[in-house]
């Protein structure tokens, strides 16, 4: 009777699913920290990293594979929680989400178009921004935000070309780089899902530090029709 009982109890609670990179280290472990406590569990997928790299525009068969596996699960909505967006312009996500949910019926986000919504719905003005990458990444991330209607003020490049690498920054050099990116500004934006900017305060020095990988997933948890708190 026990067994039956838990097996109903696990089938109540709400699946999410995340799609992430393939090199990524973080993304599960920053969804793993913001669920705990809500009653809600995430299923993973990864697909190739090379997927988001296709010019501008996106591979879509292996996100339509992924999506499919995602809703074998039973998930209730999906996000491709990945900062490419941003660098192609977000409407390669927009249709990206459009293309999965024509497929599978799910709502669909991504962490560019969460982070682009929550900028504007906050009305600040002007953004710090920090990217794992180099001057020529956070210049072009910086530009596309430009071109969305959200002002980039200072940048800090952190010079890290190997993705999965990203993961191995230490929150000092990260909150640092945060600072600098402060100055100046009305919020901070830790542009990377693989940068374990979910483990830095939500403020310093009196600035909102807003991390990718957080946006993307009260996203998900908002449009799975679960309460963001």
């Amino acid at each position: 009777m026990t067994e039956i009982h838990d097996e109903a109890s696990a089938e109540a609670i709400p699946a999410l699913g995340v799609i992430l990179p393939s090199s990524n280290r973080v993304v599960e472990r920053a969804t793993e920290a913001r669920l705990a406590g809500l009653r809600a569990a995430a299923c993973y997928a990864r697909v190739p990293y090379g997927a988001m790299l296709a010019g501008e525009a996106y591979d879509n068969s292996v996100f339509l594979t992924a999506a499919d596996l995602l809703a074998d699960a039973g998930v209730a909505a999906l996000c491709w929680n990945a900062t490419r967006g941003a660098a192609l312009g977000f409407t390669p996500d927009e249709r990206l989400c459009e293309t999965v949910t024509r497929r599978t019926g799910l709502p669909m986000v991504t962490t560019a178009l969460a982070a682009r919504a929550r900028i504007r719905r906050c009305g600040d003005r002007r953004l710090g921004l920090v990217v794992q990458g180099g001057p020529e990444e956070a210049e072009l991330v910086g530009a596309r935000f430009a071109e969305a209607g959200i002002a980039i003020g200072a940048t800090v490049s952190l010079g890290i070309t190997e993705n999965r690498l990203a993961a191995a920054v230490s929150l000092s050099r990260l909150g640092a780089a945060a600072r600098q990116a402060a100055l100046g500004t009305e919020a901070v934006l830790i542009w990377s899902t693989n940068l374990p900017g979910w483990r830095l305060p939500g403020v310093l020095d009196g600035v909102p530090v807003l991390d990718a990988t957080s946006l993307g997933t009260d996203a998900l948890l908002a449009s799975a029709g679960l309460p963001v708190t």
